[in-house]
């Protein structure tokens, strides 16, 4: 039987890209509510304890763990690898420190939000140089997790250079199996077209942690036509937790278990918790799991 471990993100209580977006709550409430729902872990959360020990001592309070830890870097910029290196390498410690054995990375770079040159309208692509230093650059990063026992996961994301198919599948061929490993976040490959089965099928080796999110699908379509900032296509509510948009659990969650995958699968639920409260959605969205987890035979610890 695979051993699964469910999670959820604090990104439903309190969103770290639209800082005071919902009720005011503290990252103490956050925690009570996650494990009075009947999650084991956590992300990281700008509400939470920033230091290694302070927050392992308050998730321990809450008989949760860190699952992961999120960081953008800038690594395709050639002028600030050195120092992206050396904050991305820092993340790593951070995630190990704090009990985590996964850290998990987006590439900011040309990107519509996240570049360290500033906003952008369009995204820029990566040209082959730029490809080759990213490359590279997590070749040592995840060299540098794997000391630590840590694995690095690389997170695909709406509005980046890295978002599609055929980026993330370029990424995968010029990186190594054994040290950069694949993020999956369901929502963002559902919103960027991807055949999330057929990546799942044929790359299920590379996929170490997964962000389960739901898609509206009639958002979806409005977010591809008229191409908002990403933010924007949040506060649309274009994701939701699973069970509350139009992705097929049932079939993606089999598709991971068939593949062998063992480990987090983390619920993220990116929408405003205003209309949402996240208390409900994430009862709701572990109820919702549970059956499609008992349908496959697995039991949560």
């Amino acid at each position: 039987m695979p051993y699964i471990r469910l999670g959820i993100g604090p990104i439903g209580w309190a969103n770290d890209d639209l800082r005071g977006w919902g009720p005011d709550i503290t990252g103490d409430q956050i925690m009570a509510e996650m494990a009075a729902t009947g999650y084991s872990g956590s992300e990281m959360s700008y509400l939470y304890p920033q230091t290694p020990e302070a927050l392992e001592d308050a998730l321990n309070e809450h008989r949760l763990v860190l699952a992961a830890a999120y960081h953008w870097t800038n690594l395709t910029h050639e002028g600030r690898l050195d120092g992206e290196l050396r904050r991305a390498r820092e993340h790593v410690d951070f995630c190990a420190d704090a009990g985590a054995k996964f850290a998990l990375f987006a590439e900011g770079g040309g990107s519509l939000h996240w570049d360290a040159d500033g906003p952008r309208s369009t995204i820029r692509p990566f040209n082959d140089a730029a490809w080759a230093r990213l490359a590279s650059a997590l070749n040592e990063l995840g060299a540098h997790a794997r000391d630590r026992g840590i694995t690095a996961c690389v997170h695909p994301h709406a509005g980046t250079a890295l978002e599609r198919q055929p980026e993330v599948e370029r990424l995968l061929s010029l990186t190594s199996p054994s040290l950069v490993h694949w993020c999956l976040d369901t929502g963002h490959a559902a919103l960027a077209e991807t055949d999330t089965l057929g990546m799942i099928r044929a790359h299920a080796n590379r996929i170490r942690y997964v962000h389960l999110k739901d898609v509206r699908a009639d958002v979806a379509q409005r977010v591809r036509a008229e191409k908002p900032a990403f933010t924007e296509a949040i506060r649309w509510n274009v994701f939701g937790a699973p069970g509350q948009g139009s992705l097929d659990f049932n079939a993606i969650i089999g598709a991971l278990l068939e593949n062998d995958y063992e480990g987090w699968l983390i619920v993220e639920a990116d929408q405003d918790p205003n209309t949402h409260p996240a208390f409900d959605v994430a009862r709701n969205a572990r109820a919702f799991l549970e059956q499609i987890l008992e349908k496959h035979m697995v039991t949560l610890p």
